[in-house]
C-alpha cells in the first residue's frame, strides 16, 4: 500500500476524517461486481460559527461503466450530488490476477488522488476516503453533535 504521508498529513490538518461505507455489492446473477463496494462516502469536518459542521458526498456505482479488460475489471461511482454525472467521479479498479486495488477521485474533471493496495478491502477503503472532500467537490453539509464524533475518536477543537 503506497500512501502519501504528506497528502494524510494535510488531510488531518484540515480536519479530514475517512469514512466509507464497507458493504461490498451483491447482486444475484452478478458476482462478478461482488469486488466492488455498495457505495463511497468521503467526508470532512470544520467549525463553523462555533458549529461542527460535516461535509459529505455519496458516490454511487454506474453499472453501465462496468468493464472486464483480461485481469482488470473496473467501475466508475459518480457523486450523488452532481447533475452532470461526468464532473465528480471515482474509478475503482481491482486486478484479479495480481489482487490489487486501485482508486482515483475526480473533481471537476481533475485527479484529486489516488491510492493502491493490495486484496485487503478494510484498509483499501480507509486509505483510498482518507483523502476526505477535495475544493470543488459538491457534498451535504450537516450540523454535527460533537460528543458523537468524540466517541468515534476525533476530537474537535
Amino acid at each position: 500500500m503506497k500512501i502519501d504521508l504528506k497528502k494524510r498529513d494535510e488531510a488531518m490538518k484540515r480536519g479530514t476524517f475517512y469514512s466509507y461505507v464497507p458493504k461490498h455489492l451483491e447482486i444475484p446473477g452478478k458476482p462478478e461486481l461482488n469486488k466492488f463496494p455498495f457505495n463511497v462516502l468521503f467526508a470532512s469536518f470544520a467549525v463553523k460559527d462555533g458549529k461542527n459542521i460535516m461535509g459529505s458526498a455519496l458516490y454511487e456505482p454506474d453499472f453501465y461503466t462496468y468493464e472486464k479488460k483480461g485481469d482488470l475489471c473496473l467501475m466508475r461511482y459518480h457523486n450523488v450530488y452532481n447533475v452532470d454525472k461526468n464532473v465528480s467521479y471515482l474509478i475503482i479498479a481491482y486486478d484479479e490476477k495480481n489482487k490489487i486495488y486501485r482508486g482515483n477521485k475526480y473533481v471537476n474533471h481533475e485527479l484529486v488522488g489516488e491510492t493502491e493496495g493490495r486484496d485487503d478491502w478494510n484498509e483499501f477503503f480507509i486509505h483510498f476516503t482518507m483523502l476526505g472532500l477535495s475544493k470543488g467537490e459538491r457534498c451535504k453539509f450537516d450540523e454535527t453533535n460533537s460528543n458523537k464524533i468524540e466517541e468515534i475518536g476525533f476530537k474537535v477543537k
